[in-house]
């Protein structure tokens, strides 16, 4: 028992050597058996994974304030507040943005479809499909064994126990390997052999004897599995249909990075969206506030003319009715309900605009996109003029820009490639297995293992050397499985040439959509304002003769005041509408990211 502890801490010191300090670190958790470490990990479980000590530490610290809301008094007017541009909201939001948030909950409903500053290092880390798996296939590989016998017996004839009815005899083996496997598909193998015999047979030429051997192995595949394009496509081990060779490894990796710059940029949209959300919300909020003053004037001014006796109770009823109607409606525009707001995919790619008001909750969902506390005292408020100047589009430039830029396209193209690949590879295994084997030995025998007169020496003076050489040859008749796969490569690469071009044609449909928005919002807005003009004009008419006490309706100074909240609320939503379809053509051209200033490393 000591000696085999002896032996096994030898064995352990010799493994760290080799492995170095981080493995050796690792031993006592893997190899020990101390399970402190997953006792405590087992321990959270049985508990049902209560948060530990830190998490709960961290949620006391940044426990959220009480929302601003429609209850707290004036909470418009004496709110403090904090003015952001588009493009702070973005650095903010990429600053806090450890994961890429969406307003659907995505990250209570389906965290793993959730992108992270994780998600590129994952798949360029993955043991089993990343480029460092797919190369680590040709790397060098050691081997070593030793092995230790003592036999102690009898025969019934000499001639079985080498002269002697009873035999005696002592053996060790020691082998030592270095195999790589190459680019080209051949296995390169350098061996050492190395055992000891101590026997009492009357044969021996020595009681004991060392015999040594060096082997150096090649096995080059000739057909299937040889050559440098499978190799790179297919790389070891490879079946009919299974590849993963580094040139699969790069192409996935790329796919990933499209992947995920595809995700920045619909956060980054998502995060434009709710700029504008919030944007649209306040000028709604001002308007509704412009109304209910007018409103609240034209009644108190009708309720003096009710108390002095100069006019009849209806008057001054119609006049609260439709104050108490803008009162509501600018409760609504400050406080907001929990509807669906612009965000991508939401009738068009980038998001159609909603043209729904609320300060308050289109502040607290813009806090929650970009990573900021969902609510510390002070409300944020976008402070970008949008823009009032028609924008021109040459919609053949950029149909061919969004061709080549959007990142959807990228990934299709990159998948297509890889089936390309795959194809290549799937061809090879139509081949018969045909491999040159070689083998090249040299012998040493001697009572000592090195010195004079030994094994090592004998080795040194070359004098007993061996060569082998073969081919083995392999074939399935009918290549069943080898043919299946190509067919299936081959539909493979139809399939997604069909996808890529509708994918194009769908994008090139979008594209020309939003910029037909464009125009559209831009054209409304400009009538929405000749309107609102329009019903400013009248308003103002009515008010002067009602102050030169001339005759006047009330029903239609009341209806005029509405039309002027309508169509002062009308072009504040055509201009966001006009805002968020320009984005949009960003968006559709592959362009949000470049004209937002966000670089996604890798890509």
């Amino acid at each position: 028992m000591v000696l085999w502890s002896l032996i096994t801490g030898a064995v352990l010191s010799a493994f760290a050597g080799v492995l170095g300090c981080r493995a050796c670190k690792s031993l006592p958790e893997t190899v020990g058996n101390d399970t402190q470490c997953v006792d405590a990990i087992m321990a959270n479980v049985d508990a049902g994974a209560p948060p530990s000590r830190a998490a709960e530490a961290i949620a006391l610290t940044t426990a959220p304030l009480p929302p601003i809301t429609i209850r707290d008094a004036a909470s418009m007017e004496n709110a403090t507040y904090r003015n952001l541009t588009l493009r702070e909201t973005i650095q903010i939001a990429l600053t806090n943005s450890e994961v890429l948030r969406d307003l659907n909950a995505t990250v209570l409903r389906a965290p793993e479809q959730l992108s992270s500053q994780q998600s590129l290092p994952l798949v360029q880390t993955n043991p089993q499909a990343s480029i460092e798996a797919a190369l680590s296939a040709f790397d060098a590989q050691l081997y070593a064994m030793g092995t230790w016998q003592n036999n102690d017996r009898q025969f019934n004839n000499r001639f079985f126990g080498g002269g002697a009815n009873a035999f005696q005899q002592d053996v060790h083996d020691y082998v030592f390997q270095t195999s790589k496997l190459t680019a080209t598909g051949a296995q390169l193998a350098l061996r050492s052999i190395t055992d000891y015999d101590a026997n009492n047979a009357t044969g021996n030429l020595v009681p004991s004897a060392w015999q040594s051997q060096l082997h150096a192995e090649i096995r080059q595949p000739l057909l299937r599995g040889g050559g440098l394009t499978f190799n790179r496509i297919a790389g070891a081990a490879a079946l009919p249909g299974v590849y993963n060779g580094v040139l699969i490894a790069k192409t996935n990796n790329d796919i990933s990075v499209a992947e995920f710059r595809r995700n920045t940029r619909n956060y980054i949209s998502n995060v434009t969206n709710a700029y504008w959300d919030l944007a649209f919300a306040y000028r709604d909020a001002d308007a509704r506030a412009e109304a209910l003053e007018r409103s609240r004037l034209t009644w108190r001014s009708y309720d003096a003319q009710k108390t002095s006796n100069r006019q009849g109770g209806s008057a001054e009823a119609l006049a609260r009715e439709q104050y108490y109607r803008f009162q509501g409606e600018y409760q609504d525009a400050v406080a907001g309900k929990l509807v669906q707001r612009t965000q991508g995919y939401n009738a068009t790619s980038g998001g159609t605009f909603s043209g729904v008001g609320g300060v308050l909750a289109g502040e607290r969902r813009l806090r929650l996109l970009v990573g900021l506390p969902v609510s510390e005292g002070v409300l944020l408020r976008p402070v970008d003029e949008p823009i009032t100047a028609p924008v021109i589009f040459d919609t053949d430039s950029l149909s061919a820009q969004a061709i080549r830029m959007r990142a959807e396209l990228q990934e299709q193209r990159l998948l297509v490639k890889r089936r390309e690949m795959e194809l290549l590879a799937a061809k090879n295994f139509l081949l018969p297995t045909l491999d040159l084997v070689s083998t090249y030995r040299l012998r040493g025998l001697g009572p000592d293992l090195a010195g004079t007169g030994s094994a090592f020496d004998e080795i040194s003076e070359m004098r007993f050397q061996e060569y082998e050489a073969g081919v083995e040859f392999r074939m399935p008749v009918g290549f069943r499985q080898a043919h299946a796969a190509v067919q299936h490569a081959k539909l493979q690469i139809a399939r997604d040439q069909a996808l890529l071009r509708e994918q194009e044609r769908q994008i090139v449909h979008d594209l020309l959509g939003v910029v037909a928005e464009t125009d559209r919002a831009y054209t409304l807005a400009e009538t929405s304002l000749n309107r609102y003009l329009a019903a400013k004009d009248a308003l103002d008419t009515l008010e002067a003769n009602r102050e030169a006490g001339l005759p006047i309706s009330l029903v239609q100074l009341l209806d005029t005041q509405r039309r002027v909240s309508e169509s002062q609320v009308r072009y504040y939503l055509a201009v966001t509408e006009y805002m968020v379809a320009l984005k949009n053509v960003q968006f559709e051209t592959g362009t949000l990211l470049e004209n937002t200033e966000v670089m996604v490393a890798g890509s």
